[in-house]
């Protein structure tokens, strides 16, 4: 890892602290109450020169589910709070651990499976030159990639190869301000997020104005997302 690359992820974590640490706690706290198990899982993932590392999630799904390594929002291995965690990716909030050991960057292509990695080994021989991170061009480009289908594995194979390009592409360009700039456009999910689902209550209060019980409902679920800014600015943004 470049010395320019550590200091500005040094910055970035001195700058999110305030946020990171209490939203992790409670976090941590709700993962506990859910459900019996640990509160964090940690997978297995190729890092910086294809040296594989623990990265570290909060679980969101129930102790001791066996399946696919890739999930739909349908799937019923996960618990009531770890599905909720998963859609706006909290679970990644224990990475910034991983930023802190130095197996991850806060920005940098996204680490993969182990498996995904031999399947397109050349490609990952020149992404793996820099350390995998948090957030970057593909999760900016895939957040709202659905993979509800019956199949996921497969249709994550169709993707991939559009994420691979990004990747590469990231890798080729990589600089300071480039980063900064990842950093700055992952901050600004969350508001658009916001404003979709404020659009979609203004929607539906239109086309049903007696619908007043849902749209109260609605806007209960508004709060909690204007809530989720601070804790998702905190997890650095989206994972693929």
């Amino acid at each position: 890892m470049r010395p320019i690359g550590r200091v500005v992820d040094c910055v970035i974590l001195l700058l999110l602290l305030p946020v990171l640490l209490p939203a992790g706690l409670l976090i941590a706290a709700v993962v506990f109450a859910d459900s019996p198990g640990s509160v964090f899982y940690r997978a297995t993932r190729i890092g910086l020169n294809g040296h594989p590392f623990r990265m570290l999630k909060f679980r969101t799904m129930k102790t001791g589910s066996k399946g696919p390594g890739i999930s739909t929002s349908f799937d019923p291995r996960f618990t009531p709070v770890g599905r909720f965690l998963a859609r706006y990716r909290l679970d990644e909030l224990p990475q910034f651990w991983n930023v802190v050991k130095g197996d991850m960057r806060v920005i940098g292509p996204r680490p993969e499976d182990p498996d995904f990695v031999s399947r397109h080994q050349q490609e990952y021989d020149e992404i793996l030159k820099v350390a995998p991170g948090i957030t970057g061009l593909t999760q900016l480009v895939h957040f709202l990639d659905d993979l509800d289908t019956h199949n996921p594995l497969a249709h994550y194979e169709t993707i991939l190869p559009g994420k691979l390009s990004l990747d590469v592409h990231y890798v080729r360009t990589q600089s300071v301000i480039g980063d900064l700039m990842i950093l700055l456009r992952t901050l600004l999910i969350p508001f658009r997020l916001i404003a979709d689902e404020l659009k979609v209550l203004i929607d539906a209060q239109r086309s049903h104005p007696e619908a007043s019980t849902r749209f109260a409902v609605g806007g209960t679920s508004f709060v909690l997302s204007i809530v989720l800014v601070a804790a998702f600015l905190a997890g650095g943004g989206p994972l693929s």
